[in-house]
């Protein structure tokens, strides 16, 4: 299950961010958006996507786990309609 850490910016302080694990921030912090590699092509091959730059005074809610990544970590264990994956529960009938 996802757990959420504060981070406090001081003034004039920067701060990078996977947009997936954002929860909120507070109005007084500005920031911007951008790719998380230099590059289109390195930005798809790393997995990496968007990511938000902070500039303090502010704070950040950031969970450690975002919920596509927990999803995926989870699917595994449910079952699908082609009845792949998921638990086998024997009760001897």
């Amino acid at each position: 299950m996802a757990q959420f850490n504060r981070k406090r910016l001081q003034p004039g302080e920067r701060y990078v961010v996977d947009t997936g694990h954002l929860a909120a921030w507070k109005e007084t912090t500005q920031y911007t958006l951008r790719k998380a590699a230099a590059g289109f092509f390195r930005s798809v091959v790393s997995g990496e996507g968007i990511v938000a730059e902070f500039t303090g005074p502010g704070e950040l809610l950031i969970q450690t786990r975002n919920l596509a990544a927990l999803a995926g970590l989870l699917k595994p264990f449910f079952p699908t309609q082609s009845g792949g994956g998921g638990f086998n529960i024997n009760l001897g009938g």
